[in-house]
């Protein structure tokens, strides 16, 4: 199965004021410019202009760029063998030096023995025939990068023809996406930061060496300039680099001396600046002399649990409180922790909202297929119990970090999501809510199903999901097992904890193009604060909404803020005394109804300084 994995680097953009610019596109408008033309062989119309969200697919994910023109093998599996996306007819005739810069989002990837190919191209017979110029080398872990390419070979002619030309290589490969598209010829003083060559995620404690490369954008022979970088809190590396020569065009690689070293598992933003170039207080455009990114220190770690060794990924944020929550997130049926990790973008929720995530990597099945064990039929002999597993991984970083014990939760995709539902099952002393993503339960595990304590559930499924269907398969048809449609299993917990429907609504269809809509029903209790709910994704598939499929919402910040609105289990009065100077000023039932202070059952406080919680008040 294929995955990519990407990082989203804050790259710099393109504008030079002492340059002679002769094409500037950044893609912003919804048609193709004027003068740019699209020749390809493939069903899907080879080049598109959109977001990455409207441009990419389950296994190409883009990293955000604002609007982009793409091409997509991956989603249509078709010819994309002559993909060439050309730009408007350049007049070379009485240039000297001239450049192409692009920002480039490209892979570069194999599959089933093949390789996909990117190359720039370029004709000087209208198109009849072409030649390559430069072949895109992939980008470290899907990211985008900047991309200059030296035209001057071209120099001296006129009615010049250049293309971006894609080739999945006779297979069913990912793409290539571009932007910032600026061809100029170079004039006076100008070095720009052109990439870092700073890996996106690192193990902690790491110790990372500040390199990157220097582009000379302008036409004076660069010998000198200072590169600084720093992390925020006034503290500031620099160093000088002397002895060089960079010509027009050229490019220099350097390695700052002084190391970026990270010890605990965060975000880290770095920003590296150029500056005292050839002596000088600045140069003709101080635009693209500074870039910056931010670095994920991760805890890539390994625990021996049922006798072998276990993989798995662990983000805390440095900015998250003093018991802060846990989040599981398991990949699907062949899926990778890294992958899910990157595509679910819970780290920059954790970030936001203040909790830690961990992602468990499956072990390998007699196919050689990554998977977490919840008794598929064609996986009758494996013994892997991953329940096991993510409880001893949880009472490991309960004891290792500041964690609360009371609010652990799981959400997965597909097999992560079938995952979820084992858990609610047979680990409800550990997971208070779960939220499977384009999930199902197994009918055994649902025949069994009996928890010591009562799990909240939020699934959110596609009525066209063709792996694991809405409407079930009792009878086993694919091979996987038996296992009930979706609203059965709504039913199934509904009855089991004794929940009614409180509410139902539409969500906004503010994505139009994606083909879906989602609408939600509500399920609780005002005896207790267990809830299940259901998002249908009305003609979805078998997607993670958000990064594929339905755009209305986001799977993962959905599945976030139903974990983050239960309400606390057995609270009391104590529990909502007034403090740091707010009072209780108003108590509500669930339906939005005032009662008095020594109400049972789920409550609403509001508080003077206009903040409220959701409390389950035990009878006195």
């Amino acid at each position: 199965m294929k995955s990519l994995l990407f990082i989203c680097i804050v790259l710099w953009t393109f504008s030079l004021h002492s340059q002679n610019i002769l094409i500037s596109e950044d893609f912003e408008a919804n048609n193709l410019p004027n003068g740019w033309t699209i020749s390809t062989n493939a069903s899907d119309g080879g080049w598109s202009i959109g977001t990455a969200q409207n441009i990419e697919s389950q296994w190409w994910e883009i990293a955000n760029h604002g609007k982009i023109i793409g091409t997509n093998d991956d989603d249509c599996d078709c010819d994309k063998s002559m993909d060439y996306l050309i730009l408007p007819t350049l007049d070379f005739s009485n240039s000297t030096a001239a450049a192409l810069q692009f920002e480039n989002y490209f892979d570069g990837g194999e599959f089933q023995g093949n390789t996909e190919i990117a190359t720039l191209e370029y004709s000087l017979d209208n198109g009849a025939s072409w030649s390559i110029l430069s072949t895109i080398e992939g980008a470290e872990e899907g990211a985008w990068d900047s991309q200059s390419i030296d035209l001057s070979s071209l120099c001296g002619n006129a009615n010049v023809l250049l293309g971006f030309h894609y080739d999945d290589d006779g297979g069913w490969m990912f793409g290539w996406a571009i932007d910032d598209v600026l061809i100029f010829e170079p004039e006076g003083l100008d070095l720009a930061l052109t990439s870092l060559a700073i890996p996106p995620n690192v193990n902690v404690p790491a110790t990372l060496a500040i390199s990157g490369t220097v582009t000379n954008m302008g036409a004076e022979t660069i010998t000198s300039f200072d590169v600084s970088w720093d992390i925020g809190g006034g503290m500031i590396f620099n160093t000088t680099v002397t002895g060089v020569a960079i010509p027009s065009l050229g490019t220099y690689n350097f390695t700052h001396p002084d190391n970026l070293q990270i010890f605990n598992s965060g975000q880290t933003s770095l920003q590296v600046t150029l500056s005292n170039i050839n002596g000088l207080p600045s140069d003709d455009n101080s635009t693209n002399d500074v870039l910056s990114m931010n670095i994920q220190a991760l805890e890539y770690g390994t625990i021996i649990d049922g006798g072998i060794e276990r993989e798995y990924i662990y983000y805390h944020p440095s900015s998250a409180p003093e018991n802060c929550p846990l989040v599981f997130v398991c990949h699907g049926y062949t899926g990778t922790a890294e992958g899910i990790m990157n595509y679910s973008e819970f780290n920059q929720l954790a970030d936001e909202y203040g909790f830690a995530v961990c992602y468990p990597q499956g072990t390998q099945d007699g196919g050689g297929n990554t998977f977490f064990n919840v008794g598929y039929d064609f996986q009758n002999n494996e013994t892997v119990d991953d329940v096991a597993f993510l409880q001893n991984l949880n009472n490991y970083f309960q004891n290792t970090y500041s964690l609360a014990a009371d609010e652990v939760f799981c959400t997965g995709m597909s097999n992560g999501g079938d995952l979820c539902y084992m858990l609610a099952c047979q680990a409800s002393e550990t997971f208070r809510a779960v939220a499977p993503i384009s999930g199902m339960i197994m009918q055994d595990i649902m025949d069994d199903c009996a928890p010591l304590n009562e799990v909240s559930i939020l699934e959110i499924h596609g009525t066209n999901d063709n792996v694991t269907y809405y409407d079930g398969d009792p009878t086993n048809q694919d091979g996987w097992g038996a296992y009930p449609s979706i609203p059965e299993t709504m039913t199934f917990f509904n009855d089991l904890f004794s929940l009614i429907l409180q509410s139902s609504e539409n969500f906004l269809n503010t994505s139009t193009n994606d083909g879906s809509t989602v609408s939600s029903q509500k399920y609780g209790s005002e005896d207790s604060c267990t809830e299940v709910w259901l998002y249908t994704v009305q003609g979805g598939g078998h997607d993670w909404p958000g990064a594929y499929g339905n755009m209305d919402i986001q799977a993962s910040r959905e599945a976030w803020l139903f974990f983050q609105q239960l309400c606390e289990p057995a609270a009391n009065l104590s529990g909502i005394s007034p403090q740091q100077g707010k009072i209780v000023i108003r108590v509500l039932d669930i339906m939005g109804r005032e009662v008095k202070n020594n109400s049972s059952g789920v409550v609403l406080y509001q508080y003077s300084d206009g903040t409220t919680s959701r409390i389950f008040l035990q009878p006195k």
